[in-house]
């Protein structure tokens, strides 16, 4: 009796809970649930999906070089820096208007303090505020703090050093108590000496010499308020004086006379104007001072303005770090504040500030970092939910503190296979936004998302890594955020939104996803797919590609279109002989204005023989 052969047993294979995308791993190695080559999909609510398109808002003459959203009284606007121009848009970017010319054509960095927003576009400073009733955009060199340099000032010259030169102000003020001094009446005494009459004092010698001019000249009068005297006679040389009678001071011991002078040093201003990059740092971890840096003619300087008061830049808060140029400011978990170079052999790649007290004035003493990983981009700082992210040489690390000590750990081994290969890193630019991390760069964005973390065995450091994702064609320049949603400003003059549909610029997203090579649960027996099912999203419009590949090429198994959005899960299930391989990938594509989404690829097959190879 002859013995029917039994039927191969059927197995399942599921790839689900998918991750992002690996472009470093071994193409063998990359884990199932992520993809080796995938573009144009995010994890938004645990699943992956077709990423949003864009709306292009407004088009302004000039590249867009830096937006900033300002919630004023009068409602939300938008200063948007776009070629040498500043920009006052409403909300909606319907109506922009030109406040101010003469930047930098090139990205700047904004700083918002103390109701003001500052510019730092490595040319002239920017002030943005409310200045009596109106707001405004001044270059800050003009409205800059005047500061009381001397007081109690005497006949002689002397007196008390009181504030530090502003080097965004050309302006000063000396005040003088007036006093009796005696005059030689040219008469002697019996006794033969010169006899003298005590007069009220009538000169007044400034703090400086060869001044530009004679700005204000005020007297306390017998109120004891100030009042402007227009009658003087003056000298702007060596010495420069004021020269008229006060009389004495009606508020005993009191200085009475107060003198603006004006002497412009565009070498002083020049130090902060040519300044590009900015961060807010303070004693004990407060927001409230800038420390600014980028300036070609001081590369490895930086400078720091006064506490609480942005419009005040003292001539002496400066510190030389180092040898070679500064790159950027990061603020660290710790309370320190990272000050990054590029990789040199002559300099540390990092020095660290912290604060501290000195006769009661805050002081930010420095430590000399290591020599080791450097800081390539001034635009891809960004603290993704208190993790300091900043681009190297080496990819994407984060700087991290302990017991104070300092680690450089990286975060994108996951995309580093694709991102070490771009062009052009130091332009890259970067945003953190609910908890994602995006960084640009030729018009590709890489995206971490902090929900996500593993430890890949071949990872240079032995922390944790994000889960990444990657999008195409997004000709991103500058980002910026509002209310949580994210913006970006091209190249050629566009602002752009990111909205809800799958369209960029009227264009169709085109999204792919592409499964590692799968050799299901055997690395030498024959394998044959029986059925392949896959699990899409309840409540979502998909349109979808389903495909395969194997080594002599590819396959389409189905095109699905779904365009109602009922409870269920839908389920594409074909029947499909995919004969004795040994490896298979998968892969589903779209290109439609609706989204791609999937949850589960179930795999019906079973196990032959041995695979006879090649």
């Amino acid at each position: 009796m002859q013995k029917i052969p039994s039927s191969p047993t059927r197995k399942s294979f599921i790839l689900e809970n998918f991750l992002g995308v690996d472009f470093t791993s071994s193409p063998i190695e990359v884990d199932k649930r992520r993809s080796p080559f995938a573009k144009n999909m995010i994890n938004n609510d645990g699943f992956n999906e077709t990423r949003n398109g864009y709306k292009v808002l407004k088009k302004l003459p000039g590249r867009i070089n830096g937006v900033w959203n300002i919630d004023t009284d009068i409602g939300d606007l938008f200063l948007v820096h776009a070629g040498t121009s500043l920009y006052q848009c409403t909300s909606n970017f319907e109506i922009c208007t030109s406040m101010i010319t003469g930047m930098a054509d090139d990205r700047s960095t904004g700083i918002y303090f103390d109701d003001k927003l500052l510019i730092f576009d490595g040319n002239r400073v920017v002030l943005f505020t409310k200045f009596d009733t109106n707001f405004e955009a001044r270059f800050l060199d003009t409205v800059g703090r005047i500061p009381t340099t001397s007081i109690a000032r005497d006949k002689s010259g002397g007196g008390t050093i009181y504030e530090p030169i502003n080097l965004m102000s050309p302006y000063r003020i000396n005040t003088f108590l007036a006093e009796k001094i005696p005059v030689d009446t040219g008469q002697k005494d019996e006794n033969g000496e010169t006899i003298y009459q005590e007069q009220d004092q009538n000169e007044f010698i400034l703090d400086d010499i060869n001044i530009d001019e004679i700005t204000l000249v005020e007297k306390l009068n017998q109120n004891g308020e100030w009042e402007t005297v227009n009658e003087y006679e003056f000298s702007l040389g060596n010495p420069a004086k004021v020269i008229f009678t006060p009389g004495p001071s009606p508020v005993l011991g009191r200085d009475n006379v107060a003198i603006r002078y004006k002497k412009e040093i565009k070498e002083n201003s020049d130090k902060i104007n040519k300044c590009s990059i900015a961060c807010l740092f303070g004693y004990e971890g407060n927001n409230n001072r800038i420390f600014s840096s980028g300036n070609i003619q001081f590369p490895n300087y930086d400078f720091h303005s006064e506490q609480d008061d942005p419009t005040y830049w003292p001539d002496e808060n400066f510190t030389k770090i180092g040898t070679e140029p500064i790159i950027n400011y990061l603020r660290l978990a710790d309370g320190t504040l990272a000050i990054q170079k590029k990789h040199s052999d002559t300099d540390c790649t990092v020095y660290y500030r912290s604060y501290n007290l000195m006769n009661n004035n805050e002081v930010f003493p420095l430590t000399d970092g290591v020599k080791n990983i450097g800081c390539i981009s001034r635009y891809a700082n960004c603290n993704l939910l208190n993790d300091p992210l900043t681009l190297t040489e080496q990819g994407v690390f984060a700087l991290i503190g302990n017991n104070g000590e300092k680690y450089a750990m990286q975060r994108s081994y996951y995309i580093n296979g694709k991102l070490m290969k771009e062009s052009n890193l130091e332009n890259a630019v970067a945003i953190s936004v609910l908890g994602k991390y995006y960084l640009a760069v030729n018009s590709n964005v890489y995206i971490a998302d902090s929900r996500y973390i593993s430890y890949p065995k071949h990872a240079k450091t032995e922390q944790y890594q994000y889960e990444w994702w990657f999008f195409d064609n997004l000709p991103v320049r500058v980002f910026f955020s509002w209310n949580n949603l994210l913006f970006f400003g091209t190249e050629d003059g566009k602002i752009c939104k990111f909205s809800d549909d799958y369209l960029d610029d009227a264009e169709e997203i085109e999204a792919y996803w592409e499964t590692p090579f799968l050799e299901l649960d055997s690395s030498s027996k024959a394998k044959t797919i029986r059925n392949v099912t896959l699990i899409l999203n309840p409540k979502v419009k998909s349109d979808i590609i389903l495909g395969y590949e194997l080594d002599d090429g590819t396959t389409e198994i189905v095109n699905k279109k779904y365009n109602t959005t009922d409870d269920f899960p839908k389920t594409i299930s074909e029947k499909e002989k995919i004969q004795k391989f040994m490896f298979v990938k998968f892969f589903m594509k779209n290109k439609s204005t609706n989204k791609m989404s999937f949850e589960r690829l179930i795999l019906e097959y079973t196990s032959g023989f041995k695979y006879r190879g090649e």
